[in-house]
């Protein structure tokens, strides 16, 4: 079984012969500064421990302590309507954030919730020869030839998000 994943996984990767695959994020909307100090998103190359205090740092944040300046600007209206943080991961980065979720099980309230999500891939052609391009004309019939050759395809990704409640004694 485990030849047949790997089988699996390497025609996925190469799917159109001739081509780079080029992943876009799924994420269409950019985070207001509301939104990016409770959302955190862990990528594959995202260290574990350097998650988890990430995570720590944007929850102490939200706890009523007066120590300093920046944390007062967690407590105002803006601030008070967040009930929780977000932790998001998707593909191979699910284990991750299941592992964080578990880590902050044991002080929070933490919620899990487990979606599909379509991302858009770019297969683009691989340039094989890089010739200097003189004339201005047959460098506007190459960009056009070059956007017939890139193809765009729909995928499904499974996903997970950790909604890590905060203490607001």
């Amino acid at each position: 079984m485990g030849t047949n994943t790997n089988n699996l996984h390497h025609q996925s990767s190469n799917r159109i012969q001739g081509k780079r695959h080029i992943k876009h994020s799924p994420n269409l909307t950019p985070f207001n500064e509301t939104q990016n100090a409770s959302n955190f998103l862990i990528k594959s190359s995202t260290p574990y421990i350097s998650a988890i205090k990430q995570i720590t740092k944007k929850l102490n944040k939200f706890s009523k302590s007066k120590n300093s300046h920046t944390v007062n600007k967690f407590q105002n209206e803006q601030y008070k309507t967040i009930k929780y943080i977000t932790v998001k991961g998707m593909g191979k980065t699910i284990e991750k954030v299941a592992s964080i979720g578990i880590h902050f099980q044991k002080d929070y309230k933490v919620d899990v919730l487990t979606r599909s999500i379509t991302v858009l891939d770019e297969f683009a052609p691989i340039e094989s020869n890089q010739e200097p391009k003189n004339e201005g004309s047959s460098h506007n019939d190459d960009e056009e030839d070059e956007e017939e050759d890139t193809i765009y395809e729909k995928r499904t990704v499974s996903s997970i998000e950790i909604r890590i409640w905060i203490k607001r004694d």
